[in-house]
């Protein structure tokens, strides 16, 4: 429980954050966010679990203090709650990633629909649609005529 008090201000700064900070689209707004929450997450995971080893260390050292016990209890509730919002934070760092490449993918084929064709800056009108001064458009070749 004590982790969580922990955690929670920061899920709350994150998301406060994220509001204000400008990004080229949602999607890798939503990747950041999640990023940075799991990333809270697993320090804090780490800390949590830093505790119980040395939890475990003491009563190896002094196992007739019940007091140990209780803390060691309390803290592997913690430390598994603690795995579980981890995990979880991980699975939504997951989802918004595969969110942010398909919008990326959406975004190139965008681009390759609506690529603008280059024109030839020295010739005007529909010769400026021409690579070279020979190159024939479509529809301009010669067809042979049928009797």
């Amino acid at each position: 429980m004590v982790a969580l008090s922990r955690i929670l201000p920061f899920a709350v700064a994150s998301a406060l954050f994220a509001g204000c900070t400008s990004h080229p689209s949602p999607q890798q707004t939503m990747v950041d966010d999640r990023h940075m929450i799991y990333t809270e997450m697993y320090k804090a995971y780490k800390e949590a679990e830093d505790k119980y080893l040395n939890l475990l260390f003491n009563i190896e050292r002094m196992p007739e203090e019940e007091e140990l016990w209780m803390m060691k209890r309390e803290q592997m509730q913690e430390l598994l709650q603690l795995r579980e919002l981890m995990l979880n934070a991980r699975a939504d760092l997951d989802n918004a990633l595969q969110e942010w490449e398909t919008h990326l993918i959406e975004v190139q084929g965008e681009v390759k629909k609506n690529k603008i064709k280059q024109f030839n800056p020295n010739f005007t009108g529909k010769d400026g649609e021409r690579s070279s001064p020979g190159q024939l458009l479509p529809g301009e070749a010669d067809r042979p005529k049928r009797k």
